[in-house]
């Protein structure tokens, strides 16, 4: 029996029945004379960064504020940069250390203490481009000292955390406590009332970022930085990359934070989902919830494809291939991989055919305790672990395997396998096709796999095809374009901006 769901109409579109927000943006664009401005806020696995750079590819006016996220991942390096070389601590990466050619981030995205990236977008977006470029270079120079790790770096770190925790002190008593408490307990998070000292990290911050929303027509907060605009009574969109799966339930600070700010968001994007079942549980209504595809540029890996034509899965092996972060002994599901049952199903798999072979990132809580259990089956002439690799490295890896394997515990799927499925391989993971299918309007032609035995016989499905004579691998580049392409996943958040921005136009009418 195929654990493949049925996929025979992707190539029908859904997207044409659903350009309503494309339209709608063209239209407000004429009457108003100028492009729609979205403040991106946060930037957790540079899922910002990426959605501003598909909104500028529309004409829109996205910039983003990363704050103190100096993480390797959320900067625009590591997605649109060509490097080699060690760039140290992943957390504060020191780019200086590598050659980054004539690679110069984009003027619209900020990234450093909070006040400079505030005004360094004030002064971008005032064109004051003067200022913005000499806050800029000030911005680099604090990232740089960041990154040293130096006794300096480290002092000023803690001075400012002084400074932060005084502030949270004098601002933790404010009048409009009882309208955040009010929304809280709305939820259904089952969390304690909402106290004080809950938003006073966010409220001592807010000044810089109050006067900045004067300039943009939609904020989009990533996780719980929705606290800012919520703070400032400014409408906002909340993002979940899986915040909403545990963090307002938990009866704790984050917790009851977390609540309120999904609870008091005008919209929330959900790209998890697993997260839609949340967010119905918090108590947040159907029509405030937009099921939205990770943001993801799709046409880049359809160029990289076609420039790396030569590369092809092996011949005299199958070679499967395993990405994820090795981490599978911890309870909480929104962590693990079940990488474990993989190992086990492989090794099972392996004494059958002994021509298969698995490619594994040596990356990872329980990379050692994976190791180890590769010895106790005695397969490690079969199993290859890699140094971390960046993206053009990942796709040649994906594009030389028969089959890419994400993750196995949860029923959601992130970058791994959009990226595979781009490029056409085959992709072996969990998946709820059900709620796959109301998530994307069509379910993806995946190899769904959670035991270690439905694992087994998926890696059997792809050694008794080795060259994907059935086309599940093209089936998931076509499922890709038509229903998680940049263009749709830009057209799902102007629908949603089309809500809340239309009564205030008319409002304005009204007025005037």
């Amino acid at each position: 029996m195929s654990l493949i769901a049925s996929s025979r109409d992707c190539g029908a579109s859904v997207f044409s029945e659903q350009a309503e927000g494309l339209d709608w943006y063209r239209g407000w664009r004429e009457r108003h004379g100028r492009a729609l401005r979205v403040l991106h806020l946060g930037n957790i696995a540079n899922n910002a960064f990426n959605n501003a750079r598909i909104q500028r590819q529309q004409g829109i006016e996205a910039y983003v504020i990363a704050y103190e996220n100096y993480h390797i991942m959320s900067c625009p390096e590591w997605e649109e940069a060509t490097f080699e070389g060690d760039l140290g601590n992943p957390f504060f990466p020191d780019w200086s250390k590598v050659d980054l050619g004539s690679y110069q981030r984009p003027d619209w995205f900020a990234s450093g203490p909070l006040e400079l990236c505030c005004s360094m977008i004030a002064a971008q977006i005032t064109n004051q481009i003067e200022q913005a470029g000499k806050i800029r270079r000030t911005l680099e120079q604090k990232r740089k000292l960041a990154s040293s790790r130096s006794l300096r770096s480290q002092v000023m770190s803690a001075g400012g955390k002084v400074k932060r925790a005084i502030r949270r002190v004098l601002s933790s008593s404010v009048a409009d406590h009882a309208r955040l408490a009010a929304i809280c307990k709305v939820g259904n998070g089952g969390c304690s009332p909402l106290k004080r000292r809950d938003f006073a990290a966010y409220r001592s911050r807010l000044a810089p970022l109050a006067k900045l929303f004067d300039h943009f027509d939609v904020i989009q907060a990533y996780s719980i930085d929705g606290a800012w605009p919520l703070l400032a009574r400014r409408p906002y969109i909340a993002y979940e990359h899986g915040t909403l799966r545990a963090i307002p339930f938990q009866n704790n600070r984050i917790g009851r934070l977390a609540s309120t700010v999904f609870l008091g968001a005008n919209h929330v994007f959900v790209t998890n989902i697993d997260c839609i079942a949340a967010a119905r549980r918090l108590g947040i209504s159907g029509d405030r919830v937009t099921p939205l595809p990770h943001a993801f540029d799709d046409k880049k890996l359809v160029a990289f494809k076609k420039q790396n034509g030569e590369i092809k899965p092996p011949a005299d092996r199958v070679l499967f291939f395993h990405p994820a972060r090795h981490d599978w002994r911890d309870a909480d599901p929104s962590l693990v991989k079940g990488n474990d049952r993989l190992i086990r199903a492989f090794a099972s798999v392996s004494r059958e055919h002994p021509r298969s072979r698995l490619a594994m990132i040596a990356w990872g809580r329980d990379l050692d305790t994976s190791r180890e259990l590769v010895r106790s089956f005695g397969i490690d002439d079969k199993v290859q672990w890699l140094a971390p690799m960046r993206k053009p490295e990942l796709w040649r890896k994906y594009l030389s395997s028969h089959a890419v394997l994400d993750q196995f515990v949860l029923p959601c799927f992130g970058g791994i396998t959009f990226e595979a499925l781009a490029l056409g391989r085959r992709v072996i993971t969990n998946v709820d096709f059900t709620a796959a299918e109301k998530f994307f309007s069509k379910a993806p032609p995946i190899m769904s796999a959670s035991t270690e035995r439905e694992i087994a016989e998926a890696l059997c499905q792809v050694i008794a095809d080795q060259v994907d004579r059935r086309g599940v691998g093209e089936t998931g580049s076509a499922w890709i374009q038509r229903y998680h392409s940049a263009e749709r996943i830009v057209e799902l958040q102007l629908q949603a901006y089309q809500q809340h921005i239309e009564p205030i136009d008319r409002f304005l009418t009204a007025t005037l």
